[in-house]
């Protein structure tokens, strides 16, 4: 699997509460204290391959990364999740993007402040290099849209040049409350479809959610809609929509990429050749898991030893995800 997109360094600072405005936070305030500080590789698809690897798929990511002195850091934490980076794009001289985020404990809420001063995207070029026919799913996290669409463009090319064997399945992610994300809409075989870009949009459920970008599709394509504490929902290709509640942890301890986790593990199981309601059902599991811990290490001891990664009903063979992938 190959997993398209952004990748930066994540200063991670876990508080009592959200702090106030000029309020000075300390390992010893007595008000709301700053309980750990750390830094962690962050970015939609560099999370997604995160989250693959600790399943036991063999993700590889492909995006910019700056030649600046995080760069050991960032390539030596995705040897560490078993993520291939033999594609990733070097831009020398170039600061490395980084997010400042502040997880409340009080309520489990993520606040992101992102910066890339000079990092350029990756370009349709850089991916024309990936040999493809080592890929069977290709996924591009919803940024850089003008480039992503001619690297689609190149997949359908590489399907239709090798009819004789299985076609990459492409999928993007939708998540931003940007405009522009609606001309993927019609180039992927499955479309993850965020709460807060349905809701830029000005549906208000899943369910017209599904309904209105399902109507902007490739035939045969799936449309997968998560909506937080409300679950997730898909549409199959004969038209029904199947959904399936949250996994909700006994506490919310860090939500940071409960989003990405979702995405991942959905693509996980789909890729197995399971059905979509399980796919989701799936992907809301590993993400309720996901937000009942701190980081992802916790994860790999998780997913060892709980009895929800069977729950995936077992296939012999792959079943089609989509009809239409040439």
């Amino acid at each position: 699997m190959l997993c398209v997109g952004h990748v930066c360094v994540d200063m991670i600072n876990i508080c009592s509460s959200y702090p106030e405005e000029d309020q000075k936070v300390g390992t010893t305030t007595k008000v709301n204290r700053c309980h750990d500080q750390r830094w962690q590789r962050g970015g939609n698809a560099a999370n997604n391959c995160t989250v693959l690897g600790l399943l036991g798929a063999k993700p590889s990511f492909l995006g910019t990364i700056a030649g600046s002195h995080e760069k050991t850091f960032l390539l030596d934490d995705f040897a560490k999740y078993n993520v291939d980076t033999k594609h990733v794009v070097v831009h020398e001289d170039c600061d490395c993007p980084a997010s400042c985020v502040i997880l409340s404990m009080e309520t489990g809420s993520r606040t992101i402040i992102h910066s890339n001063k000079n990092l350029p995207e990756l370009t349709v070029e850089d991916f024309r290099k990936v040999d493809l026919s080592s890929y069977t799913w290709v996924h591009f996290e919803g940024r850089n849209v003008s480039n992503v669409v001619g690297m689609i463009e190149v997949v359908r090319k590489h399907n239709g040049s090798h009819k004789d064997v299985k076609p990459v399945i492409i999928s993007v992610e939708l998540e931003k409350s940007k405009p522009e994300l609606s001309s993927l809409i019609p180039k992927a075989d499955v479309i993850f479809v965020s709460k807060d870009y349905a809701q830029f949009q000005g549906y208000t459920d899943m369910a017209q959610t599904i309904d209105k970008i399902h109507s902007e599709t490739r035939p045969g394509s799936l449309v997968i809609c998560p909506w937080g504490e409300k679950g997730a929902s898909a549409r199959l290709k004969e038209g029904q929509i199947v959904s399936c509640h949250a996994f909700p942890p006994d506490q919310v301890v860090d939500t940071l990429g409960a989003g990405d986790t979702f995405i991942a593990a959905s693509i996980f199981a789909l890729a197995q050749g399971h059905k979509p309601e399980d796919s989701i059902l799936f992907g809301c599991r590993v993400a309720g898991a996901k937000v009942g811990v701190r980081g992802w290490e916790p994860l790999s001891h998780l997913f060892k030893d709980c009895d929800f990664l069977p729950a995936v009903e077992d296939s012999n063979s792959r079943r089609d995800v989509v009809m239409n992938t040439t």
